[in-house]
């Protein structure tokens, strides 16, 4: 990671910065035995915070009392780490700014749908208001007018409560789990890097299973968000000419160490006819990302194959694997939201049903055929050119 810095004094950086960007903060903190010293760094901590609500905090210190060290975290600190193992500050700032740029994408998923609900209200505003002049003049259309206002006025309110619930519903989702998951992956993190003294293998284990399960919880959080995004057909897709051999190797890329992990034959086989497409990049990486993430936890061995063919201008992605396979009762389920398939022993989640969604947003469609034991082909597909 290449970076550039500036060096300032707690003191300085406590008054307004100038307005040079900065990607984070570093607090260099050396820490005394004194409590109200101790005091002092809560309300420092707590001041950079709300002076810097759009960059994350790192502190950098000697080791704190457990209760000490929670204290930070829960005061707003994004990463924490150790001057003795001051090495491992690329990584530590390189997951810190991943995790923050991720709860920033929700922050600002969740103000544009509020953002669109009052959009709404003001539309429906103006076509009462709209209705209103109309008849105002017309005495014969009094009862009719009449009627038309209630009805209008109910809609309202009723939708006014549905959009109401459904703030409440993401607001909660953002407080009630994204908070707590992001404590809950800091914690593990600190678990499993061995921050206050060495696990056993049964503690170290379970630390990771810990950290896996809350970043997939976030994960699946993301998901919901561009879900509803879609449903209420707010979604937009930035078409671009695309490279499809270059936007395969950089989903296969990602998933790669993953695959190479199981010891799976991992390829690619792309048709030479085939060079460009017209598509969404982030988008169609993203339901590629998916569709190859599935199909390395559901394979113990073999190969995963990436086939790209050119058919009546479509193009269609297949991921092929040796895995477990579907049985044809489990397949209808597949792209519900979190379906119950005996088969696997692992939920698909909302990956599937937003992928399949992106495709349609392309005009395209996810199908499936399996065999049960033998593996099974999930193929994307979307036109060349649109």
């Amino acid at each position: 990671m290449k970076f550039t810095y500036d060096f300032r004094s707690i003191d300085l950086s406590l008054e307004r910065l100038s307005q040079k960007q900065y990607s984070a903060i570093l607090y260099d903190y050396f820490s005394d035995t004194n409590s109200k010293d101790i005091h002092s760094l809560r309300e420092k901590i707590q001041w950079l915070c709300h002076l810097y609500p759009c960059i994350p905090l790192i502190l950098i210190t000697d080791p704190l009392g457990d209760k000490q060290a929670v204290d930070m975290i829960q005061l707003g600190v994004d990463g924490y780490i150790l001057r003795r193992n001051i090495s491992q500050l690329p990584d530590i700032l390189e997951k810190t700014l991943f995790n923050f740029l991720s709860k920033q994408a929700i922050v600002t998923q969740q103000e544009d749908l509020i953002r669109q609900q009052h959009q709404k209200i003001e539309q429906l505003e103006r076509e009462k208001q709209s209705w209103l002049k109309q008849t105002k003049t017309k005495q014969e259309y009094i009862s009719h007018q009449n009627k038309r206002i209630e009805q209008l006025e109910q809609e309202k309110q009723s939708w006014l409560s549905n959009e109401k619930a459904k703030q409440e519903h993401i607001s909660h989702l953002n407080h009630e789990l994204r908070s707590p998951i992001s404590s809950i992956v800091g914690f593990a993190r600190m678990l499993k890097e061995q921050y206050y003294g060495s696990l056993n293998e049964k503690q170290l284990q379970y630390a990771a299973g810990i950290l896996s399960s809350a970043e997939h919880l976030l994960a699946l959080v993301k998901n919901y968000l561009d879900i509803v995004k879609i449903d209420a057909q707010k979604q937009k897709l930035e078409l671009e000419k695309l490279s499809v051999g270059e936007i395969c190797q950089a989903a296969m890329f990602i998933v790669k160490e993953k695959a190479q992990q199981k010891g799976l034959n991992f390829s690619l086989d792309l048709d030479k006819n085939i060079d460009f497409c017209t598509a969404d990049s982030l988008r169609l990486k993203q339901v590629l990302i998916n569709l190859l993430s599935n199909a390395i936890k559901f394979t113990d061995r073999g190969s995963i194959t990436l086939q790209v063919r050119l058919k009546d201008q479509f193009l269609y992605f297949a991921v092929i694997d040796t895995g477990t396979g579907i049985s044809a009762k489990n397949m209808t389920k597949l792209f519900k939201p979190f379906p119950q398939i005996t088969s696997h022993h692992e939920s698909t989640g909302l990956g599937l049903t937003l992928s399949r969604k992106l495709a349609q947003l392309h005009g395209g469609d996810i199908i499936v055929t399996s065999e049960l034991g033998k593996g099974s082909c999930f193929t994307l597909s979307i036109p060349q050119y649109q």
